[in-house]
């Protein structure tokens, strides 16, 4: 079973809460569940949808839908043409009839059923799922215990009144009952999404600091950090405070990590610099949204690779991590503060809204230690903080140590910490800083890259929440095969002997110039490889890809 329900509607009626329902309902009968939610900017009145994938088997993204929930005349007009044939709309009477003659058209001509409640209150969302339960023949107590978990914040009277009204609408209704019955196929699943992952590993990790400014997509980091009452935050008035008080946190010796999105993240620069000259390990989740400049803040794309793998000016070396799922949303944001210790240096969780807003049942989750790299108990009385080591990396100490002062400064400095202008210390504290992540990967044995279908003689090379889609391209086109890369920066040497060995390699992103190509390609030099086609799948149109846009590989 596959199954696309669209709710849609302006933010104000209820959308979320009445998707939160669905996408609860299916979890507890033992679904597959994958989302996509897409709004606009301009809140009110405009028009937003929120789609729910359910399957017993795969998860994935199609920008069609088999049910549609309308909470508004306008909604239904610009999404109904997505609907499929023969399938239905789910709305209150009145929307219906206000509906435009080429529109009602359609919707004869595509044998698309309607059924319609006269609604008079404000509840049209408790109503739509009375009719949707009836049509799909639902256990109504399953209705009822979701109704009371979405709701579970507000009073007790506002429970049971919209249980009441479910239940007397279901009561009424008296039409043909799809044949497609859902049943509950498996135990109740665990649904998630990508911020609240990255949150709550970070916290469980020992994170100790969390700063940051309200922006889409990366704000609910923050929401959820609040929320746990587990950690020190700070809702600072601007980046630049954001980015700083971390680095101040950083220095004391707590676990740091801020989070924040495109425009907002260039303000971070100069203290970035700061941290690498100061080698003070801190973590940023920086999720991506449609640019330039403010436009489209509240939708996909991913412009930001470049500006991820070159935040700040200098010649230096930094770590990206970019996760491909909810499950390493939540382990990688443990290790990235992990790595952001253990090298003290700077690591970008690089996101975006897909992965960030997205909702996705979640499956094992793996978990790792703390390490906050090597500590100093007892330094001796001529501690050096910026001591010269033949791995790069000097000794740290715990504020307040005995012996273990030092100043963290912008300038250049000697192994204790004084300002240096000297030729050879330069030379040689640059070589220091570089010597960090020399060897990366023999260093810490982590997967990298992941490939899938490693045998096909054409791979996709992607990145982040595309991920899922791609894997139900390749299985039904087994000529192809994925690459998932996620670790950006360093780049893993072992990709070249993958990649070389093709007839195809298609790069897929969301931006208009190729970053991830252009990037992967010119450290590996590929296209000097005189067998190797190089093409490229982009998309740069405010949504994700959908299993339609990998199709379009095959359709050439």
């Amino acid at each position: 079973m596959f199954l696309n329900i669209r709710v849609t509607g302006p933010a104000w009626l209820g959308i979320n809460s009445t998707s939160d329902i669905i996408t609860n309902i299916f979890a507890h009968l033992g679904y597959h569940i994958a989302t996509d939610i897409e709004y606009e900017s301009r809140i009110k009145w405009w028009v937003n949808y929120f789609d729910i994938f359910i399957s017993d088997v795969a998860w994935y993204l199609t920008k069609y839908c088999d049910i549609l929930l309308a909470f508004n005349a306008e909604s239904l007009e610009k999404t109904i043409f997505n609907l499929k044939k023969n399938w239905v709309v789910f709305c209150n009477q009145k929307i219906y009839l206000s509906l435009k003659d080429p529109v009602k058209k359609y919707i004869e001509e595509n044998d698309i059923k309607i059924f319609s409640l006269e609604i008079n209150d404000k509840y049209d969302n408790t109503y739509l799922l009375a009719l949707f339960a009836y049509y799909f023949d639902i256990d109504t107590w399953v209705i009822k215990d979701c109704l009371s978990e979405i709701f579970a914040r507000k009073w007790v009277a506002t429970i049971e009144a919209n249980i009441k009204i479910f239940e007397n609408a279901y009561n009424t209704l008296d039409f043909q009952k799809s044949e497609q019955k859902i049943l509950k196929i498996w135990a109740n699943k665990e649904v998630s999404y990508g911020n609240k992952m990255v949150a709550s590993w970070a916290i469980n990790s020992a994170l100790e600091y969390y700063s940051a400014y309200p922006m889409t997509p990366a704000s609910t980091i923050l929401t959820e950090i609040i929320a746990s009452k587990k950690v020190t935050y700070l809702q600072a008035e601007d980046e630049i405070a954001v980015i700083n008080s971390a680095l101040g946190a950083s220095f004391t010796g707590a676990r740091s990590m801020v989070g924040t999105s495109w425009g907002w993240f260039a303000l971070m620069t100069e203290a970035l610099s700061f941290a690498i000259q100061a080698e003070i390990g801190i973590v940023v989740a920086l999720s991506q949204r449609a640019g330039p400049s403010t436009w489209t803040p509240t939708y996909h794309e991913t412009w930001d690779i470049n500006f991820a793998l070159n935040p700040t000016f200098w010649d230096f070396e930094h770590i990206v991590l970019t996760p491909s799922s909810l499950e390493e949303a939540y382990y990688f944001s443990g290790l990235s503060l992990n790595l952001a210790d253990k090298y003290q240096t700077i690591v970008i969780l690089l996101l975006d809204k897909q992965l960030s807003e997205l909702s996705w049942t979640i499956g094992e989750l793996i978990q790792w230690g703390v390490n906050r790299g090597e500590i100093l108990e007892n330094p001796p009385d001529d501690y050096k903080r910026y001591a010269f080591t033949s791995n790069g990396i000097s000794p740290k100490v715990r504020v307040w140590t005995p012996n273990g002062d030092f100043i963290a400064s912008s300038y250049e400095h000697d192994e204790f910490w004084a300002t240096s202008e000297e030729s050879e210390n330069k030379k040689l504290m640059t070589e220091k800083r570089w010597k960090k992540l020399e060897n990366f990967f023999q260093k810490e044995w982590i997967s990298w890259f992941e490939v899938f279908n490693p045998n096909a003689k054409k791979m996709l090379i992607i990145f982040s929440a595309t991920t899922y889609t791609a894997k139900e391209f390749i299985k039904n086109n087994p000529d192809y095969g994925i690459v998932v890369i996620k670790f950006l920066k360093p780049l893993d040497e072992r990709l070249y002997d993958v990649l070389k060995e093709k007839q195809e390699i298609i790069f897929v992103e969301n931006n208009y110039s190729g970053q991830l190509e252009n990037y992967i390609c010119g450290q590996f030099w590929l296209k000097f490889i005189p067998w190797l086609n190089i093409s490229n799948l982009r998309k740069y149109d405010l949504f994700p890809f959908y299993i339609e846009d990998f199709n379009s590989l095959i359709w050439k």
